[in-house]
């Protein structure tokens, strides 16, 4: 049941409505979603200004500023919904409430490697210019061609690369 429950816990937190989320390997799936949600012009593409032309959802107070508690909030917000999807798919309470616990627990430690992540100054704080940099940097990790947009040809491109996978990912 664990091999059911992990991959659905990491479905339903990558395609949350946070703007930043660990994705180890980036399924072509959650690529083409990725690309449904965010292309506003409708070319089945996105550019750099589309994905980089968003306010944060894990800036709770909208003041500009991201800090580890914004972070873990919005988290908590996640595995609420992670939790629906669980049981969508028939997930025993039980399986659910062991995978609460679990990533409830973890929850403080992953706010603050993210903030780490992208907290280039490290005072604590993810400011506006830090994020920009932050978004332009898994831009490029996610068009995986460099041909300046992220298509449905970055997923042949990361078939090919060694890792298969597309690390850390700014926006669902």
């Amino acid at each position: 049941m664990k091999l059911l429950i992990t991959p659905l816990i990491v479905s339903a937190i990558v395609m949350s409505s946070s703007n930043l989320v660990y994705a180890e390997s980036y399924s072509a799936d959650k690529l083409n979603k990725l690309i449904i949600l965010e292309d506003d012009n409708c070319n089945d593409q996105i550019d750099i200004i589309e994905f980089t032309d968003t306010k944060s959802a894990y800036d709770q107070n909208q003041d500009g500023y991201i800090t580890t508690n914004e972070v873990a909030i919005k988290m908590e917000e996640d595995l609420e919904k992670t939790v629906n999807e669980l049981r969508k798919h028939g997930v025993s309470e039980t399986n659910i409430n062991k995978t609460v616990t679990s990533e409830l627990n973890s929850i403080d430690k992953e706010s603050a490697a993210l903030i780490k992540k992208m907290d280039s100054d490290n005072d604590g704080l993810v400011e506006p210019e830090e994020l920009e940099v932050f978004k332009e940097k898994q831009f490029e990790q996610l068009d995986s061609n460099k041909d300046g947009v992220i298509s449905s040809s970055d997923l042949k491109s990361k078939k090919s690369s060694p890792k298969g996978g597309f690390g850390f990912l700014y926006k669902q």
